[in-house]
């Protein structure tokens, strides 16, 4: 807030009540004014400090913290990033539902097997949260069927209900097993669209305005879709598949969702008629590479099993939000284009479990590229 309150000095605007009474008694001698006690303890002077000073001064702060940062999109706050937004055709992303299809499987065939309408399809407890999603129709299994897709709409509204495959694993029909598949995500979850993400999307939106399709206007158009954000995508500039085309790969938060949703976004670039980087540009899901990680823990021998079991399983629902498989714990994710340090992440799962004696991993950094690092297998173990 220094800047601002330096604008005002600048343009001669007393900005401490020292400097507003100074000022208020250089006017008093400019107008011929003159009085005999100017003690700080005199009571006209408290008096002028109560209905003068202190008002202006009030003003003076108000302006500097609350009206001032509004006038620029890297200061403004809350009640007034939606107004910057409407000035540039940037509307605020509201939360979405996540939408996709579970497996259903089961062993004994001989009857029909009816699925009511909002079936409870859950997760494990995730750092103290169950993500649970409901079946949107009632779906019937034919005899001699050992199974069936059934689409799926969360409980909820966010992101965090994007989990990777195998966390949906739970429900309370006699039966039946189910799991959320490969490539199980339709439309993402997503969280009403957080000040910095918004505040990123509008200083995108400044390319706009031109009308020069630069990267810029394409990151504006994926943006408008839920769960694509303006610092998680990277192009390819150089003729991926010949003269005039290039790519853009997108880094979703947590699962990437199946290929129709990329494909709806490719769909809205074609027809929006958008050739800055030639004729053809194609988004695609950032790339995977995947890692197979062993954790060893070592605790304290007086904790009970119990305890101890708590905390691995804590520790591997840590190391899965690092890898992007989950969202319940804060921890260092993976990026594309970067080094992925297991000792930073031994050093948050300190943080977040202090129980812990020691932890060590079979594996080194992970260097990526244009791929994100994702996990094939995870062992955490107790060591010994």
């Amino acid at each position: 807030m220094s800047d601002f309150e330096d604008v005002l000095k600048d343009n001669g605007v007393p900005t401490t009540e020292a400097e507003i009474t100074e000022r208020f008694r250089e006017s008093l001698v400019e107008s011929g004014s003159k009085i005999s006690n100017d003690s700080n303890y005199s009571p006209f002077w408290r008096l002028i400090s109560v209905i003068a000073t202190k008002p202006f001064l009030w003003i003076v702060q108000l302006l500097i913290k609350n009206v001032m940062p509004q006038f620029f999109l890297k200061t403004v706050g809350e009640s007034f990033i939606n107004l910057w937004g409407d000035s540039y055709g940037v509307e605020r992303k509201q939360a979405e539902t996540l939408l996709g299809r579970v497996l259903f499987t089961r062993v004994d065939t001989s009857a029909e097997l009816v699925i009511p309408a909002g079936t409870v399809v859950y997760t494990d407890s995730i750092n103290n949260t169950i993500y649970e999603l409901l079946t949107i129709d009632e779906v019937a299994i034919d005899a001699g069927a050992d199974g069936a897709i059934v689409a799926v709409q969360a409980a909820k509204a966010g992101a965090a209900y994007n989990l990777e495959t195998g966390y949906y694993r739970h429900c309370d029909i006699d039966g039946l097993t189910v799991t959320n598949p490969v490539d199980w995500i339709d439309s993402v979850g997503a969280d009403y669209e957080d000040i910095e993400d918004y505040r990123l999307r509008i200083r995108n939106a400044f390319n706009t305005l031109s009308h020069y399709h630069t990267d810029g206007v394409y990151r504006f158009l994926m943006t408008k879709f839920a769960g694509v954000a303006t610092d998680m995508i990277w192009f390819e500039h150089e003729a991926p598949r010949g003269p005039g085309t290039a790519n853009a790969y997108v880094l979703f938060e947590l699962d990437a969702p199946a290929n129709s949703y990329i494909a709806t976004i490719n769909r809205m670039i074609s027809s929006e008629g958008y050739h800055g980087h030639g004729d053809d540009l194609q988004v695609f899901a950032m790339p995977e590479t995947t890692h197979s990680i062993t954790a060893n823990v070592y605790l304290p021998s007086d904790l009970l099993s119990t305890e101890k079991q708590a905390i691995l399983t804590g520790v591997e629902q840590a190391i899965q939000a690092a890898f992007r498989s989950n969202s319940a714990y804060v921890m260092t994710q993976t990026l594309p284009f970067s080094r992925f340090s297991f000792t930073r992440m031994a050093s948050e799962i300190y943080r977040l479990f202090p129980e812990i004696e020691s932890i060590t991993f079979d594996q080194s950094d992970i260097i990526s590229e244009m791929s994100i690092p994702r996990l094939s297998a995870l062992t955490v173990s107790e060591g010994v």
